[in-house]
């Protein structure tokens, strides 16, 4: 992949998934639930993260994952990430752990480390 390609992920619901999108080709997917919460906003549940061979080595999984934190943000919903690849990643980009409700991330042992003085 180059600079020039084109990268799109855009949500399919009908499929229940977040599709990657190279130049028009489809290069991945990502299987989420939608959790809807009666007296909260509910969530995003993250089930499996896949990125056709072809593609792969790009850092396409990370900007499809990425995607998925971003319109939950943008609708103010939760992320729970049960895919193993999502919380691989989460680890890297720990700005977006507030995302993950308290409960999901201890029990995902997300956590954040606790801040060491200086």
């Amino acid at each position: 992949m180059d600079d020039e390609s084109d990268v799109r992920v855009d949500e399919d619901p009908d499929r229940g998934e977040f599709v990657l999108r190279v130049d028009g080709v489809e290069a991945g997917h990502v299987t989420v639930r939608r959790r809807r919460g009666h007296e909260t906003p509910g969530a995003i549940v993250l089930i499996h993260t896949e990125v056709d061979e072809a593609f792969g080595g790009r850092g396409l999984a990370g900007r499809l994952v990425q995607a998925v934190f971003d319109a939950a943000r943008a609708e103010g919903v939760a992320v729970v990430p049960r895919c193993p690849y999502a919380q691989r990643w989460l680890r890297t980009h720990r700005e977006y752990l507030a995302d993950v409700p308290p409960d999901d991330r201890r029990s995902l042992g997300l956590d954040a480390p606790t801040e060491e003085a200086s």
